[in-house]
């Protein structure tokens, strides 16, 4: 989808090699090429990949990484010891419980009885996830024993594919924390709130957020990534429980949906990345606590949800207004002929 963007300059395909695995030579020439200042995974995928390179070892790869391209992945992603590879999940409860983040508790299961042993310790009702999961999509809320079992036993859980986690579960509203750091250090950040949901589904996507400056996740997110030397764009998920303490509950290495939204409270991200790449032009990035909360409608979650959502006009209505041919690809592929 970003390559359908009108403001793509150049696309450089990265395909498979004959064994599966991905090749190395590919994004060695496009640096060579492009000379880029800096590196943005936008899915899970390419963020596995570039922790790959960052550590010098991507499978597949019949070239050696060259120390340049070795220290430009470092510098977009940071200290990779930090580096969560294929395990994201289990590596960010480990960094947060470090660095005294508050996180609901949380193991790796393969096992019904492992399951029901996490339950019993925690109570009902638990989460399960699975690792490389993304939009509430492979995260599933367990009310009850009887719902677990029933889960458990279905299709092939716990025996092939990524690896699952089991969580407790805290009752309260979705919170949201995205940053850009540079090795370690918080340079702009924004936070936000689900008030509307995509779907009915406890765990769908948010299609409405408030846009805020949230003091306990920026405090916990900075702690995160002083812990972890994390560079780039980060995102967190928190559950924000009845007293209005926050729990960090997932980490993104990656955008968000909102980390392009933060110009709208007074902390750019983008225009922070801009700055640390030496772009002409551009100021360094001063954030502020001034602004007041916005409402955003996320492009295309509320159309999508409600053509005709009040949200949509009372809003910021987070459209690609400037970008037709991102507008176009968007509704080409969520427009559903009846």
């Amino acid at each position: 989808m970003a390559s359908r963007s009108g403001h793509v300059r150049a696309f450089c395909p990265w395909p498979f090699n004959e064994g599966g695995g991905l090749a190395v030579e590919p994004f060695i020439q496009c640096v060579r090429q492009l000379s880029p200042q800096w590196v943005v995974p936008l899915d899970e995928l390419s963020s596995q990949v570039l922790q790959q390179i960052g550590i010098g070892r991507l499978q597949g790869g019949a070239t050696p990484l060259p120390a340049d391209v070795v220290a430009l992945v470092q510098r977009s992603l940071g200290d990779p010891a930090g580096y969560s590879l294929f395990a994201a999940r289990r590596r960010a409860y480990e960094s947060a419980l470090a660095a005294r983040i508050p996180v609901p508790a949380q193991a790796d299961v393969n096992h019904v009885d492992a399951c029901l042993s996490f339950a019993g310790a925690h109570h009902y009702p638990v989460v399960l996830k699975q690792e490389g999961s993304r939009g509430g999509v492979g995260a599933f809320i367990l009310e009850s024993e009887a719902a677990l079992r029933e889960f458990t036993a279905a299709g092939s859980w716990g025996r092939s594919g990524p690896a699952w986690v089991i969580q407790a579960f805290v009752p309260g509203e979705l919170g949201m924390h995205a940053v850009f750091a540079d090795h370690g250090r918080v340079l702009a950040q924004v936070s936000a709130v689900q008030t509307v949901r995509r779907s009915q589904r406890v765990t769908a996507p948010s299609s409405v957020v408030r846009l805020m400056q949230h003091e306990q996740m920026a405090a916990s997110c900075a702690a995160f990534v002083a812990a972890t030397g994390a560079s780039g764009l980060h995102g967190w998920d928190f559950q924000i429980d009845p007293a209005g303490k926050a729990w960090m509950i997932e980490h993104n290495p990656r955008p968000i949906s909102i980390s392009h939204l933060g110009g709208l409270v007074g902390s750019d991200l983008c225009r922070a990345l801009a700055t640390a790449c030496g772009a002409a032009g551009e100021e360094a990035c001063v954030s502020t606590n001034s602004a007041r909360p916005r409402d955003v409608a996320l492009f295309p979650d509320e159309w999508q949800r409600d053509p005709r959502s009040p949200m949509l006009y009372e809003a910021f209505h987070d459209a690609p207004w400037d970008d037709q041919p991102l507008f176009t690809a968007l509704l080409q592929d969520n427009v559903r002929l009846i």
